[in-house]
């Protein structure tokens, strides 16, 4: 199955993921977090909503066999919110207000750098881990 064939089924995670985030099954929620992160990488997480689920989305990188994606969104909190991951965008942008922009633009090219080099094998994975659990049909 691709993609464009997974589409629908895609947009139904996606409206449940939204409406009643509790109610995905595990295969469901690994689709769910990981899969904007294939198409957008680690900063869009952090930016947009991808982030409230930001524990999940780490389970769901390791569960896909991804630690050292995993470990990236870890070091990127410690060093961001060590205190935890605010709820919302906004509240992390507070956050990331606090930093040294030009610092914290460096550090995300470098994050951003890293991720993208795995993100082709995290694609296909996610498309394997789709494909084998049937949840695209």
């Amino acid at each position: 199955m691709t993609r464009d064939e997974a589409q629908d089924a895609w947009e139904e995670i996606v409206d449940k993921g939204f409406s009643d985030y509790q109610k995905l099954t595990r295969e469901q929620r690994v689709w769910f977090n990981v899969e904007p992160l294939t198409t957008d990488g680690l900063w869009d997480h952090y930016v947009n909503h991808g982030a409230d689920k930001n524990a999940d989305t780490i389970l769901d990188l390791e569960y896909l066999n991804f630690n050292s994606i995993a470990d990236q969104l870890r070091e990127f909190n410690k060093t961001y919110f060590p205190n935890g991951v605010p709820e919302g965008p906004d509240a992390r942008q507070d956050e990331f207000d606090k930093f040294d922009e030009d610092e914290l633009e460096d550090y995300i090219e470098e994050m951003d750098d890293k991720f993208w080099e795995l993100s082709d094998d995290l694609e296909n994975a996610l498309m394997k881990h789709i494909n084998n659990t049937g949840i695209g049909k």
